[in-house]
């Protein structure tokens, strides 16, 4: 029997969808790149420094001659930070372990009775390892309350696996509002053992809520809205590094999520975050490409923020616009300046990271009326020797992938340069405790 009947016969089809095979793999980079940094802020100092020795290898300013940050790069790290992991990999643990899930719809419809939707997996090796004959592949559904449903159970033919790309069809559970995972077990009994689950929110009146997103005023972002990263999720299954259908689906109708609440400003998405008091100073933040809004307010890093906007009474505005006008358009310059005419009275701050970082030396010069009391830059390691003459205001310079365990700082009047040992995108948790520690030294 040939392995093209088996997997009709099973009802797996070794196919996955054609339709944006790049666009899933920059989802589950940025994916296992959060979890990166949740892992680590959580992570003893041992696994910590087993995971920065990893990074060492990365390709940077700093180690140009370095290695891509792959997927595979990640995965390692992953490895690295889990404090149940221990000696060699069984078979079946590294088999699930290369198994990246895609689920099609990315969420699901709340409802009491009935089948649901008909689901598509599409489970694909991500990177060669060894394969040991046929395996039992089962799926499961991990609800909110911890239950545990088996949904399939096949024997799959070692061709289908060496292929690299299999399908499995499956019903989603009854259930209320809710955020479920699913996972891929390889193996059965003693031997069983399970890949990352990923999340898939039970959502009431998905449907009709996303039907209804239609009707509001377009907004845009630089990168991604949360209206295009719910349909992605919808439609192809492209997950959303850090939020599930429901939040995004919540953040797009314009509610609050938690702290967090949207503003549309000339057509622009902005996030703001406002302490239970009232704020006496506005600082803005800019993740550049590497740190998006939403990852920065409700990602890994999101709690640290959170707890500096409290500490020092600062509403944070995150933005992600254009570094100069563009057809009539809004450009960061042009908002900082409204942002601050609105709070006059207040100390107005700016974080920037990455590129953003690196324009705001010039941005200084082309816009002096810009009117801010400090900035916060954070680079890949630049290694710049001392201030830029062109800040003429209050400065700190967060430089990463140190070699000492603990922030080397360098301190001058009106200007702070520290050097982490942290790689930069593991950096945006570290940067609010940084800024307490160059204020306190004043």
């Amino acid at each position: 029997m040939t392995s093209l009947l088996l997997a009709v016969l099973t009802g797996v089809l070794s196919v996955c969808p054609q339709e944006s095979p790049e666009e899933f793999s920059l989802s589950l980079r940025r994916e296992r790149l959060e979890l990166v940094r949740a892992r680590y802020e959580v992570a003893s100092e041992e696994r910590r420094q087993a995971a920065l020795e990893l990074f060492k290898e990365i390709r940077s300013a700093a180690n140009p001659s370095g290695k891509e940050l792959a997927q595979s790069s990640l995965d390692l790290v992953l490895r690295a930070l889990d404090p149940e992991q221990g000696g060699a990999e069984s078979p079946e643990q590294t088999l699930a372990s290369a198994l990246s899930i895609r689920v099609i719809p990315g969420a699901f419809e709340a409802r009491t009775e009935g089948l649901g939707e008909a689901t598509t997996v599409h489970l694909v090796r991500t990177r060669d390892v060894a394969i040991e004959g046929d395996q039992v592949l089962s799926l499961y559904w991990l609800g909110p309350a911890g239950e545990e449903l088996r949904v399939r159970r096949e024997v799959m033919p070692h061709a289908i696996l060496r292929a690299g790309s299999l399908e499995m069809f499956v019903r989603p559970p009854v259930s209320a509002p809710g955020s479920w995972r699913l996972v891929c077990e390889v193996g059965m009994e003693e031997r069983a053992r399970r890949g990352l689950p990923v999340r898939v929110d039970c959502v009431s009146d998905l449907k009709d809520r996303r039907s209804a997103l239609a009707d509001l005023p377009a907004v845009s972002m630089k990168g991604e809205t949360p209206g295009e990263a719910l349909e992605a999720l919808c439609e192809r299954g492209v997950r959303h590094p850090v939020l599930g259908a429901s939040a995004l689906l919540t953040i797009a109708e314009g509610d609050a999520l938690g702290r967090v609440k949207p503003v549309v400003h000339h057509g622009s998405l902005e996030l703001h975050i406002t302490p239970l008091n009232d704020p006496t100073g506005t600082l803005v933040l800019v993740g550049g490409s590497t740190y998006s809004p939403l990852e920065l307010a409700a990602g890994a890093a999101s709690s640290a923020w959170l707890s500096f906007a409290e500490s020092e009474r600062m509403r944070i505005i995150l933005l992600d616009l254009p570094l100069s006008e563009r057809e009539g358009g809004l450009s960061l310059p042009m908002r900082i300046i409204e942002l601050r005419e609105e709070r006059p009275e207040d100390e107005f701050h700016l974080v920037a990271f990455g590129g953003v970082a690196g324009f705001v030396p010039s941005m200084r010069v082309r816009y002096p009326e810009l009117p801010l009391d400090s900035v916060t830059l954070v680079s890949n390691s630049m290694k710049r020797s001392g201030r830029d003459p062109r800040l003429d205001i209050r400065t700190m310079l967060v430089e990463c992938s140190g070699e000492s365990p603990d922030p080397v700082w360098s301190r001058e009047d009106g200007f702070g340069h520290v050097l982490i040992r942290e790689p930069f995108v593991l950096s945006a948790a570290l940067v609010p405790d940084l800024m307490l520690t160059w204020d306190m030294a004043r």
